[in-house]
């Protein structure tokens, strides 16, 4: 059986929306992170998105000021990619949704990391299998996603490749539990368990807005008051509660009038059309001001916050214990 070095040094490559985030999970628990961006201009944002993470969170007690500080000193932000490679002793790739991106990354470090280094992956939509077709050593690839934000979101997408070897399995899991986090492992598939998930139901929220049966607002008013039910009961438990004979009499019911369509929504390409690319923009379903943004970014990590530090709350006993390692 493989053999794995000890992690002390992680490395991330691409410090964006999750990179940062992932980041700043391994440092909080007292690891050293190296992260990488290809250019000045990400590295600046990567660093914009850090600070802002660090102060929200410093703003709902969820780490002190001299934690804060903690965190900042074991991250440091590289421009030299072999050099990240070779000083890491875990490495997760966390770059855009792009085949030939990912396949390139993971080629390259593959062929500069020691065999003993896991190479993991953020990917959500894509692959493992094919994003490491033609590595010298596949078998130390696994795909670990994380949700956004990753240090305030436990569970994490832990899914092997058809090369991926038990060893590298079992060593992901062992060092995603020491950064808390609740490994949830399943088999490959496009979007995992979650995006699968997230993406139907986005899916059939813009179908409704498209046809004109309800507004914006409505439709995120109705969901927010639904979704009270998933944290304690998910969705299948929850179709148990409402009765698998009822849940069968809805679905034939309302199924046959739901959007089975296989290519993006037309609002959706709009959108993009038109440059609305949300909060990054300030236009998206919403127009957003700054002040919004911060606003609501601090509710939704209020919220998470309340979760993570609830004493009483069974899913996740993995975050109430901080300790370093």
């Amino acid at each position: 059986m493989a053999t794995f070095r000890t992690v002390k040094k992680v490395g991330v490559i691409g410090g964006g929306y999750v990179g940062h985030g992932v980041a700043l999970q391994f440092a909080q628990f007292g690891y050293r992170v190296l992260v990488f961006n290809r250019s000045k201009d990400g590295t600046e944002r990567a660093i914009e998105l850090l600070s802002k993470s660090l102060e929200l969170s410093t703003h709902i007690g969820l780490f002190s000021d001299s934690k804060k500080q903690e965190i900042l000193s074991l991250i440091s932000f590289e421009n030299d990619f072999k050099n990240v490679v070779q000083e890491s002793d875990f490495i997760i790739e966390s770059t855009s949704e792009k085949l030939d991106l990912k396949k390139k990354i993971f080629s390259e470090m593959d062929s500069i990391a020691s065999p003993d280094v896991i190479l993991a992956s953020e990917t959500s939509g894509l692959l493992l299998s094919k994003i490491v077709e033609g590595l010298q050593n596949p078998e130390r690839c696994i795909v670990t996603h994380s949700y956004t934000p990753p240090f305030l979101m436990p569970v994490v997408e832990v899914v092997p490749g058809d090369k991926t070897s038990d060893a590298t399995l079992s060593k992901t899991i062992e060092i995603l539990r020491g950064v808390g986090k609740t490994p949830v492992v399943c088999k490959e598939t496009i979007g995992h368990i979650g995006v699968r998930l997230t993406t139907a139901l986005r899916r059939e929220a813009f179908h409704i807005i498209q046809e004109g049966s309800a507004t914006v607002e409505s439709v995120d008013k109705v969901f927010r008051s639904i979704s009270r039910l998933f944290p304690v009961l998910g969705v299948l438990m929850l179709s148990d509660f409402s009765g698998t004979d009822v849940i069968s009499d809805v679905h034939k019911n309302i199924q046959p009038h739901l959007n089975h369509e296989r290519v993006n929504s037309k609002i959706l390409e709009d959108f993009l059309k038109e440059g609305a690319l949300g909060v990054k923009s300030g236009l998206g379903f919403y127009k957003w001001e700054k002040e919004d943004i911060n606003e609501i970014m601090l509710a939704r990590n209020k919220e998470l916050a309340r979760w993570i530090h609830d004493a009483n709350d069974p899913n996740f006993p993995e975050m109430n214990d901080r300790s370093l390692p």
